[in-house]
């Protein structure tokens, strides 16, 4: 091989490799990251948002609602876990509801139900309201970022690493 055809080659190989690792990064800027307490478990926070109140957390999941009012957008989301980047699970796995507040019109055509979200932002408290027939208390946080996330593939799927997958 010509020294400009291993040259090319290498180069076409870190333009790939860059692209992989670019799409295992989060959608968040490492800073604010830096500022959530991952020690922060949701559960714990359902059951006493006010201990927490201040603190910053990351959370996932599917939103329910999106209201708009004067002061801005309440989205209501279902909690799923989620993996390393932030992205809420394909399960039904969930420990409950939390509101995220934001001072922003948001369009409840884009945040609509259904939709996978993750926000980065800090609890301010709780709010009880009704959920069906219960009383519920839900988490609130003010969202510092937010990320709205493409629907999970339901068609066949390739995953690279060390070689290539095809999964179902």
């Amino acid at each position: 091989m010509s020294k400009s055809g291993r040259n090319y080659a290498i180069g076409s190989l870190c333009t790939i490799l860059l692209a992989l690792l670019a799409g295992c990064a989060s959608p968040f800027p490492k800073e604010m990251l830096a500022k959530v307490d991952k020690k922060i478990l949701f559960t714990d926070l359902l059951k006493d948002p006010g201990r927490y109140q201040g603190a910053w957390v990351m959370l996932a999941g599917m939103i329910v609602e999106t209201r708009n009012t004067r002061e801005g957008a309440a989205i209501e989301v279902l909690q799923k876990p989620q993996d390393s980047r932030g992205r809420p699970l394909q399960t039904d796995d969930s420990d409950g509801r939390f509101i995220i507040l934001s001072s922003e019109y948001l369009d409840a055509a884009v945040y609509h139900k259904g939709r996978l979200i993750t926000v980065v932002g800090e609890v301010t408290g709780q709010r009880i309201q009704p959920l069906g027939e219960i009383e519920y208390r839900y988490p609130l946080l003010r969202a510092s970022s937010m990320h709205l996330w493409e629907p999970y593939s339901t068609g066949p799927r390739f995953q690279f690493g060390i070689g290539v997958m095809h999964v179902r």
